[in-house]
């Protein structure tokens, strides 16, 4: 072989060898990155993006909600975007108020019903104690 096609050889061994490392350097860089950015994601305005962000969905007091649980502050940067580890905080998920539970968020995705008042309610006692007296009578 020629000196000069084993100095070819040579040099495409290395060139090989190479690049898997800078692209491995590459990918460090990019996960060191997204560890020092702050998180875009860890919010939930609707049933998609609960169950991205490991949320589940429900309904309480009638209305569509989402339990979320709520990211450690270690977790609040873009390294741990979709991993299913929840919402960052209560406050900023949708245009309806939430509610602490403990470690989850209780995202309503659409209003909560209103609370029927003492007079509605005493109201609706009165009315099926009148239709119930006359199915008896």
């Amino acid at each position: 072989m020629s000196k000069s096609k084993l100095a070819g050889l040579t040099c495409a061994l290395i060139f090989a060898a190479s690049a898997p490392a800078f692209a491995q350097s590459a990918a460090d860089e990019e996960a060191a990155r997204k560890a020092e950015t702050p998180s875009t994601e860890g919010v939930v305005t609707n049933a998609a993006s609960c169950q991205y962000e490991g949320g589940f969905l429900g309904k309480v007091d009638g209305a569509n909600v989402c339990m979320a649980p709520i990211r450690g502050v270690e977790f609040n940067t873009q390294a741990y975007d979709g991993q299913n580890l929840g919402v960052m905080n209560c406050e900023g998920n949708g245009s309806f108020g939430n509610e602490l539970s403990g470690s989850y968020c209780r995202i309503f995705l659409e209003p909560k019903p209103r609370k029927k008042t003492r007079a509605e309610l005493e109201a609706e006692l009165e009315a099926m104690t009148e239709a119930e007296l006359e199915a008896t009578n």
